[in-house]
Parts: C-alpha cells; sequence; structure tokens
C-alpha cells in the first residue's frame, strides 16, 4: 500500500498522523521505517534532520518539510536530490510570522513620539488616528514575504522588496541584486529580514548595509540569526544609525541570558515565537499538497536545490 512516513521529530508527530491520515485519500501514514515496507513509502515527512532511511525508499516521490526554511538540511549528503522537497509553509504559518512582524512595526511606530509630533498628523474620523507611516523594506518575498507585504499595503505603508533572483511579484516595488541593494536601503526606514539562509545571505544584515540606511532606522529579523553580525548591529545601535531592533531570531538558541541583546535597552528579544508550527494545520497543508503534487498541478514551496531554498 502507498505509505506517506513522518519522521519521529515532527512536533506533536502522533497528532500530525492521525490529521494527514483522516485529510488524505489512499495512503497509509507511518510514524517509523519498522513499520512497512521500503518500497511502500512513496512520501516523507521531515523537519530539522534528514534520516538516513530516505536512501533506502526506491518508490519516494515527494519530501514534505516541515516550517519555512530548509538550512539545517539542504546541504546534507544523505538527502535525495531527484526527489521533489517542498517547503509546509501553510496559510497560518504565513499570517503568523506576517503578524508578528506587523506588530513589532506597530509597537515601533507608537514608542516614536516624533510621528506624532507633526502638525496636522491626527484625523479621528479615519482609524481613529492616522500619522506617518514609516517606508517598510522587507528582504525577501517569498511565502511569508509577499504575504507581510500584501498585509502592510493595504494598511496603507510604503512598501519596497529586495531578492536575489528576479521573477514575476505581488509587491510593485522591487529591488533584485546585489547591484540594486544599496537603493533598497536607501528607501526603508523599517528593515525586516524574511531571507532564506544560504550562503550568499549569511552575514548580509552587516555594516555596510546599515550605513546605508537612513538614519534612526529599525530592523526586525525573523529570518535566521546568520543573517545578523552581532557587533555591526551593537555598533549601528550605539551611533545612532540605527534606532533599534526586534529581533526573533539568533544564532545560538536559546540565546543565552548573559548575551548583550538580553539587556541591550534598544533591543527587544523573542524566543523564536514568530513561526512556531502548529502540528494539526501543517498535517492539514500537506494533504492539500500531497492531492496536488499526485494532480501534476504547481505546488508552492518547491526547493530549488541550486539555489539552497
Amino acid at each position: 500500500m502507498k505509505t506517506i512516513l513522518l519522521h519521529s521529530e515532527i512536533p506533536e508527530a502522533q497528532k500530525f498522523q492521525e490529521v494527514i491520515e483522516a485529510e488524505t485519500v489512499g495512503f497509509r501514514v507511518a510514524l517509523s521505517i519498522d513499520e512497512v515496507a521500503s518500497e511502500e513509502v512513496e512520501i516523507a515527512i521531515i523537519w530539522l534532520t534528514v534520516p538516513d532511511y530516505l536512501q533506502r525508499l526506491p518508490n519516494l516521490k515527494l519530501i514534505l518539510v516541515c516550517g519555512s526554511g530548509v538550512d539545517s538540511i539542504i546541504h546534507v549528503a544523505t538527502l535525495p536530490r531527484h526527489v521533489c522537497l517542498v517547503r509546509l509553509v501553510d496559510p497560518f504559518l504565513q499570517d503568523r510570522v506576517s503578524d508578528y512582524v506587523i506588530k513589532s512595526i506597530q509597537n515601533y511606530i507608537l514608542s516614536r513620539k516624533d510621528y506624532f509630533e507633526l502638525e496636522g498628523t491626527f484625523d479621528w474620523a479615519i482609524d481613529n488616528i492616522s500619522f506617518p507611516k514609516p517606508t517598510v523594506g522587507i528582504m525577501g518575498l517569498g511565502l511569508v514575504g509577499e504575504a507581510t507585504a500584501k498585509k502592510l499595503l493595504a494598511s496603507g505603508f510604503d512598501v519596497c522588496g529586495w531578492v536575489r533572483t528576479s521573477r514575476s511579484r505581488a509587491l510593485p516595488q522591487v529591488h533584485v541584486g546585489k547591484a540594486e541593494l544599496g537603493d533598497f536601503a536607501r528607501k526603508s526606514q523599517i528593515l525586516v529580514c524574511l531571507l532564506p539562509l544560504t550562503n550568499q545571505t549569511q552575514g548580509i544584515l552587516n555594516r555596510h548595509l546599515f550605513d546605508q540606511l537612513s538614519d534612526s532606522s529599525f530592523l526586525i529579523n525573523v529570518g535566521r540569526g546568520d543573517h545578523l553580525n552581532e557587533a555591526d548591529l551593537l555598533a549601528a545601535l550605539d551611533s545612532g544609525k540605527l534606532s533599534g531592533a526586534c529581533l526573533d531570531v539568533f544564532k545560538v538558541e536559546p540565546l543565552p541570558a548573559n548575551h548583550l541583546f538580553q539587556s541591550h535597552p534598544k533591543i527587544t528579544v523573542t524566543p523564536h515565537i514568530a513561526g512556531g508550527l502548529v502540528s494539526e494545520q501543517q498535517a492539514m497543508y500537506a494533504a492539500k499538497v500531497i492531492a496536488r503534487h499526485y494532480r501534476g498541478d504547481i505546488v508552492p514551496g518547491v526547493v530549488d536545490f541550486h539555489a539552497s531554498y
């Protein structure tokens, strides 16, 4: 019988199994390779590591990865390169991360007295209070980045984006590649990092980038901790180039209690909560992805092994 094999490290794996079993027709769902014959497995669902058994599944057609990133597995030698690999960026996850970003922006704006000191900024008839909105620059316009951009545009923000490669985007103002990174930075008063972590994006939040921002800009990082040069951030905050930062991801997690970020007055720290996984939502979305794949439809979140995301 065709089988979906779940890796045991998936959060709430048993709940995941129950939901996807109810939502998927024509498949058995197993939690252990020991429960099935290897030739029966056509789909594997994994999370942060690559189980060795993937190489021993002759009829494997699809690998689904829980969550939005594949940086922890993409370079693992035992990950089959001939099998379609898909990130499970379900709508609930997109909403959770984008809502975190918007809430962080709102908190930042409300903390800035200068946004309310301009004459004529209050209009009690429209949305209770209206005020000048800073330009938000989003680095990374994947499924989460585009969801975030759409919400910000709908709220009246001026939004621009930066991406590494050119393709059709929902956002009108998009800068592409290294040559346009400076122009993007100069427009961005709030900088949001939603990039995948690759060799090209590691350390991209650095002094060179910060120097091109307008003075007193604000940083939000919900990508990966390795995107950020921590010493350069501290220097930018001390110089006033950045007025503050909201960080949800770190090089070392959990962030040590004695880390400078924990007590810095201009840094808000949250414990990697922006993109938390909910097993029921992921399982229901996985069932939809499987159905689309077997129908031959376009599947969102397919990983490009060459690009590493």
